[in-house]
């Protein structure tokens, strides 16, 4: 994804930042999908005690929920958007919150679990490459598992404005990087999770 892309993507979700203030609606998400998709990542991944890198960060939004689930971890927020980076910073001073472009600065740290959830929807130029480019890299920096969250070409309904992702696709991307794969189709109507293991 170019320079301007990513700046699109900044100013729109600032600007819905501005309109739905901290709300999931600001990240395009209502309530209830967004607290159903963290609660299928906590059921697919054992997150206790773990250190976890959450990719595409936004608001920290699922920093407060596994914390308000009582869960004891190593968080790391990460997010290309300023503004919603300092709005996670201001609501949850005890966790990591930075903004980083990992396309461009690259990523120093590993993390057990690296989670990916809802970042590449919006459709734009250069999403699926960026998509495809990030699970490499980031995978790299997973110690046990990697989960990617996404909307798939067999959802019932589709917009124009989210991107949909083949899952057959997707299986042959992750099996080049690990033999260590689940790809989940039926846990919420219409998207992805998938699962990647680093091989012990």
């Amino acid at each position: 994804m170019d320079d301007a892309a990513k700046e699109y993507i900044i100013d729109f979700f600032s600007k819905r930042l501005l309109h739905f203030k901290d709300s999931p609606a600001s990240v395009g998400w209502t309530e209830k999908g967004q607290i159903l998709r963290y609660e299928w990542i906590t059921k697919l991944l054992d997150l206790e005690g773990a250190s976890i890198l959450d990719f595409g960060c936004g608001k920290g939004d699922l920093y407060g929920f596994l914390k308000g689930k009582g869960l004891k971890i190593d968080y790391t927020g990460i997010d290309i958007n300023p503004d919603l980076i300092s709005l996670a910073s201001r609501k949850y001073p005890e966790a990591l919150f930075r903004r980083i472009d990992i396309e461009k600065e690259g990523l120093r740290d590993d993390f057990d679990f690296i989670i990916i959830c809802g970042v590449f929807n919006f459709n734009i130029s250069g999403v699926k490459d960026s998509a495809i480019n990030s699970l490499k890299t980031l995978f790299k920096h997973t110690k046990k598992s990697m989960l990617f969250n996404c909307q798939s070409i067999y959802a019932k309904r589709r917009v124009p404005e989210l991107y949909y992702y083949d899952p057959l696709e997707l299986l042959s991307i992750a099996l080049d990087l690990t033999k260590k794969v689940n790809l989940y189709h039926n846990l919420i109507e219409g998207e992805i999770f998938l699962i990647i293991t680093k091989e012990v």
